[in-house]
C-alpha cells in the first residue's frame, strides 16, 4: 500500500491495527477521515480448498492484504473525489456490475474494483475492460505479473478466473 501511494503521490492513510477485541460495527475494518482501522484477526484466512474462496489477488479477497487495499479505495475516492466520493459516483455508470457480493453502493463498488486494480491490475483489465481504462489512466499500478502469476498457487481460484475471464470476453 504504501508503494502504491508513493508511486501516485497519494498521502498514505494513517493505520490503527487492533489485534485484540473485535470492531463494533461488525467488520473488520473501516476507513474514515484520512484512517483505517484494521483487525487483521478479524479477516478471511487464505484459503485455497471447501468453502475458502479469499485469495490476495484475486477477485474476492477479505484478506488483510485485500482488506487494507479496499480500504485504500475509499481514502483514494475520497482524496482524488468531492462530496462523498464523485469518482465512484461518476465511474460505476461506466459498468455498473458488482465485482463481489459486496457492493451495496457506488462507494463499495468503487473500492472491490479499486483493491483489484491494486493486487492485481491485470485481472481487473481481463473482468472489467470498461473500467479498466479509468483505473489505468488515472494512477499506475506497483504489480507487474499477470493475472494468472499472482493466482499461481491458488489452483482453486486460477481455474475460477479463467472462467470469468471467459464470460466477461
Amino acid at each position: 500500500m504504501h508503494e502504491w501511494c508513493r508511486a501516485n503521490s497519494v498521502a498514505i492513510p494513517v493505520i490503527n491495527e487492533h489485534w485484540l477485541g473485535h470492531c463494533d460495527f461488525g467488520v473488520c475494518a473501516y476507513y474514515r477521515n484520512g484512517t483505517i482501522d484494521i483487525w487483521p484477526n478479524a479477516c478471511a484466512a487464505i484459503g485455497t480448498a471447501g468453502r475458502c474462496w479469499s485469495y490476495p489477488g484475486y477477485s474476492v479477497d477479505r484478506t488483510p492484504f485485500g482488506v487494507l487495499a479496499h480500504e485504500l479505495g475509499h481514502h483514494v475516492d475520497k482524496q482524488h473525489g468531492a462530496k462523498g466520493g464523485t469518482l465512484s459516483h461518476l465511474w460505476r455508470p461506466t459498468d455498473p456490475e458488482a465485482l463481489t457480493g459486496y457492493c451495496p453502493n457506488s462507494n463499495e463498488w468503487f473500492a472491490e474494483l479499486f483493491r483489484l486494480f491494486v493486487t492485481n491490475p491485470d485481472l481487473l483489465r481481463m473482468l472489467r475492460p470498461k473500467v479498466w481504462p479509468l483505473f489505468s489512466t488515472s494512477w499506475v499500478s506497483v504489480e507487474r505479473r499477470a493475472w494468472y502469476e499472482v493466482l499461481a498457487a491458488a489452483p482453486r481460484q486460477l481455474a475460477v478466473a479463467h472462467k470469468r475471464i471467459a464470460r466477461a470476453a
